[in-house]
């Protein structure tokens, strides 16, 4: 399989690609993509974060981010059965007077060309779209409007194409808004990992933890 950042053409130069010309959003920071081959779970949050200069890792949604911490909690019992994949609807980074901000429409529309192009590249089961903000925009190019979300976490799956599209609720929601169901939240999107992927041994560790939580 080629490397996939000459795929995109966006994380080792994102100027000299047509799609990242359509928006200016790359002179803030340039696109950041993650490392991960072969997944079978996708990520989708809304836009990058900001990166400090002398920091070493960068990728979407990373572990040391209020959103990744709480998708790293999600992973950790499946990582050896599953393989993930973490990106944003917007790569680049929105800024506002030097401050973040939400990705305007026409942003989401310019960028939406390299989120497809990471789906027929990688070819995922799954697609979490996280947030109603991403799941309405992705899931309207799908022809797919009405998104709801489920406030005890009994999540739709939407089949399109051979891929599963999952709107969930955004896991910096969960960090602030649902702290006491997040136990409910971990589980529910693990255990549909595991049915939509058949799998059906679970370790009793595994179950253990998930009880304890």
């Amino acid at each position: 399989m080629a490397e996939y950042s000459t795929v995109l053409n966006l994380e080792l130069n994102p100027v000299r690609s047509k799609l990242c010309n359509l928006c200016g959003l790359y002179l803030n920071q340039f696109p950041v993509l993650d490392k991960s081959k072969n997944p079978n779970v996708f990520w989708v949050g809304l836009s990058a974060v900001q990166f400090d200069e002398d920091q070493i890792t960068r990728q979407p949604l990373a572990s040391d981010t209020r959103s990744g911490a709480l998708i790293e909690a999600i992973e950790n019992l499946l990582i050896d059965k599953i393989s993930f994949y973490k990106t944003n609807l917007v790569k680049c980074l929105p800024l506002k007077e030097g401050k973040i901000r939400y990705p305007l429409e026409h942003e989401m529309e310019k960028c939406f060309p390299n989120l497809e192009i990471e789906l027929n590249f990688f070819q995922p089961d799954i697609v979490f779209l996280l947030g109603k903000q991403v799941a309405t925009f992705v899931l309207k190019k799908k022809g797919i409007t009405n998104i709801t979300l489920s406030d005890e976490f009994k999540y739709s799956s939407i089949l399109i194409n051979n891929i599963t599209f999952i709107p969930i609720h955004h896991p910096s929601y969960i960090q602030v808004y649902k702290q006491s169901k997040k136990d409910l939240y971990i589980e529910s999107i693990q255990k549909m990992c595991m049915n939509i992927l058949n799998i059906n041994h679970i370790s009793y560790s595994i179950i253990d933890h998930l009880y304890s939580l």
